[in-house]
């Protein structure tokens, strides 16, 4: 477990006084504490779409790579010829997520000798062990001494090297048959040499038909870069199908398939719900690679995995639709599934011109509706109906935490128009208290920027309930929305960021995404909620190419910038909101990344004047805090701020983490904002305020 250092430094700061604050020269925060109005508080959840290692390779805690040797399965669907794939637009252009896939067949497999004896794997599909799994590693094994005196083996390296902890304990299961192969197979942990890190099991009993093996290892000591060793003891031929390894000290006490520590750092934050599976998972690139959630339940051999749009591309589904409640339930969280519409993703359909048209495959949406449907009743079912029978027959006998339903992802036009009103009224009729959510527009041209300009063509605008709108923009663009939300037309449908990304150089594009939170929380009378990613990548994968709120290596988890920015903005929740703004001698010198951005409002628990400012500039910036009446009183100041882009790494994983100290602070109180910086301010208000 990770334990970051927050420090409190207690001390009192004599202030000058100043009077008729808008008269001051200088640059004033002002809080207009006339100009108050009830708002709802954000609620802040977290979009979760496997991509970079974020599940495999990280949360669920598989240790074996290509466990089912199915990773470099194609793409279904996709037909290619010369090198490229018929039938989507644009497949030669510059786009690498449409480039035909490929990838290693045996990746995370490979061969260790000592000696003089040959050891031969490769991908077989001869003898499948069913029908969703349909290849395995084929092992040859030449030579009549092969055995620890020669080293002659196969091996699993895992996700960039297995960690293991001394004395923990692991748990392997694997299929295997042999042909001519009078064993035993010997397995155990290993370095890279072959040295033993752990027991050693020898299995026997290998036969021509396909049979299930189990083993415990403990291990010896602890290592990062360990593998699982197979080593045959005799010549012959043997087959490997559906290898598992996971530690024993999973989440909760062993009995999850989540990795402890990574799980940890998830419930610190506590988010209030989880968007699953996406995203682009969601609806795929074709319609055989849309979500089917019905293939990611059950007995893990028997769950085929999928290619996925997003690297590394392949998923075992290892976790499933299942395993998505669980891990709403661990953290407390509401659960929001994403059902495919029946739409793919627009990228990769051909479009009509410049129009909203685009040439979807012809489908049956009431298949999807039903489907849909299904998935609802699984997760909320009676026990005894048939698809709620099914997730007890599973281990979960009572309903899981859905709250909401969102239809589809980034679809939109009169096709999803249409979609949308289908499925609303078949989920409203059975499952009134579900919270329905619908997509708007994607893209970046200003026709599409206006998410809510469509609102009049779906087929009944009174079915909107919530709205889910992307953006992936920049820091200038920012500037010039900053009031956005202000024009939305009252009363409309709730507001919900499913999706953003706000780019710059770190830190301003978290911080530019703060200013994003505030104009939300300016706007809190929108209902808003909001879905923050990335909410995880692995860290050698990646090589730390992206911000997102959490990274991990296969020893390690620890929280980032953007983690702490958005936690931050979770335990500071305002119901009351006050206006506020950054006057430069009296007036708003503009949007600009020299403006001070603000929110200020009343914690509904106990009542504090909450005010977050948000510096983009290099700068400190001195200012004074104007209330706009004296007093005296303690605060608690919080400073986030990562001086010259500094980042938390492997090696120093609380490098950047937020400052918090307590001050007398008498009104209207000078102070220093940092330079790239959130500050949040809390102080009690005087009693009548």
């Amino acid at each position: 477990m990770i334990i970051h250092k927050i420090h409190f430094l207690n001390f009192c700061c004599l202030c000058l006084i100043f009077s008729g604050c808008r008269n001051t020269t200088g640059d004033v925060l002002v809080i207009k504490l006339e100009d108050g109005k009830k708002v709802t508080p954000i609620i802040y959840g977290w979009h979760y779409e496997e991509i970079g290692m974020i599940g495999e390779g990280g949360l669920y805690a598989e240790m074996v790579r290509n466990r089912g040797l199915e990773e470099a399965n194609p793409p279904m669907g996709l037909e290619e010829v010369n090198g490229a794939y018929l039938n989507v637009p644009d497949p030669h252009a510059n786009n690498p997520r449409k480039k035909p896939y490929r990838i290693n067949p045996l990746v995370g497999w490979d061969v260790l000798t000592k000696g003089d004896e040959q050891i031969k794997i490769s991908l077989d599909s001869v003898y499948p062990l069913n029908e969703n799994n349909p290849h395995s590693l084929k092992v040859e094994v030449f030579g009549h001494n092969t055995g620890r005196e020669t080293g002659a083996c196969v091996f699993n390296s895992g996700f960039f090297g297995m960690s293991l902890v001394n004395r923990c304990t692991y748990r392997l299961s694997f299929y295997a048959r042999a042909d001519n192969f009078s064993g035993p197979l010997k397995v155990y942990l290993s370095d890279s040499t072959g040295a033993e890190l752990s027991n050693l099991a020898e299995i026997s009993g290998l036969g021509k038909e396909w049979k299930k093996f189990e083993v415990e290892f403990t291990a010896m000591s602890s290592q990062s870069d360990a593998v699982l060793l197979f080593m045959p003891s005799a010549p012959g031929t043997l087959w490997l199908d559906m290898v598992s390894l996971f530690p024993g000290d999973t989440w909760d006490n062993g009995r999850s398939v989540f990795r402890s520590d990574i799980m940890q750092n998830l419930a610190d934050y506590a988010p209030e719900f989880i968007r699953f599976p996406g995203g682009c998972i969601v609806h795929g690139v074709n319609v055989e690679t849309m979500y089917y959630w019905k293939t990611t339940i059950g007995d893990i051999s028997q769950r085929p995995g999928a290619w996925s749009k997003w690297e590394p591309h392949y998923r075992t589904d290892g976790l499933g639709y299942h395993e998505f409640y669980e891990l709403c339930e661990y953290l407390g969280a509401d659960a929001m599934y994403v059902a495919p519409s029946g739409m793919v993703c627009m990228e990769w359909v051909f479009q009509d011109g410049e129009s909203d048209h685009y040439f979807h495959p012809e489908v049956n949406v009431q298949f999807f509706v039903q489907d849909a449907l299904d998935a609802i009743e699984y997760a909320i079912g009676p026990a005894d109906s048939e698809w709620g029978s099914k997730r007890a027959a599973n281990g979960h006998p009572a309903p899981f935490p859905l709250k909401y339903i969102e239809i589809g992802n980034e679809d939109f036009g009169p096709l999803y128009y249409q979609y949308y009103d289908t499925f609303y009224r078949a989920i409203k009729e059975r499952y009134p208290d579900l919270k329905i959510i619908a997509n708007s527009i994607i893209g970046n041209t200003p026709d599409r920027t206006d998410k809510r300009k469509r609102l009049p063509e779906f087929k009944d605008p009174a079915t909107l309930e919530i709205f889910d709108e992307h953006f992936y923009k920049d820091i200038p663009w920012l500037l010039d929305n900053i009031e956005k939300f202000d024009r939305y037309k009252r009363p409309g449908p709730d507001l919900f960021i499913g999706e953003l990304g706000i780019r710059g150089e770190h830190p301003q594009d978290v911080l530019g995404e703060a200013i994003f939170l505030l104009n939300m929380e300016r706007n809190a009378d929108l209902n808003p909620m909001m879905a923050d990613r990335p909410l995880m990548r692995n860290w050698d994968f990646v090589n730390e190419g992206i911000n997102p709120l959490y990274f991990h290596t296969n020893d390690k988890s620890f929280k980032t910038f953007n983690y702490y920015m958005s936690k931050l903005f979770r335990d500071n929740k305002t119901n009351v909101y006050y206006s506020s703004e950054h006057l430069n001698d009296g007036v708003n010198p503009g949007y600009s990344e020299d403006y001070l951005f603000t929110s200020a409002g009343r914690d509904p628990e106990t009542g504090e004047l909450v005010l977050k400012v948000v510096n983009l500039s290099a700068e400190k910036r001195k200012v004074v805090i104007s209330p706009g009446i004296k007093f005296k009183a303690e605060a608690l100041i919080t400073v986030l701020s990562a001086p010259e882009g500094q980042q938390n790494t492997p090696e120093d994983m609380n490098a950047v983490v937020p400052l918090v100290t307590k001050r007398t602070l008498r009104f209207p109180a000078r102070q220093e904002i940092s330079p790239k910086s959130l500050t949040i301010f809390r102080f009690s208000l005087p009693e009548g305020s």
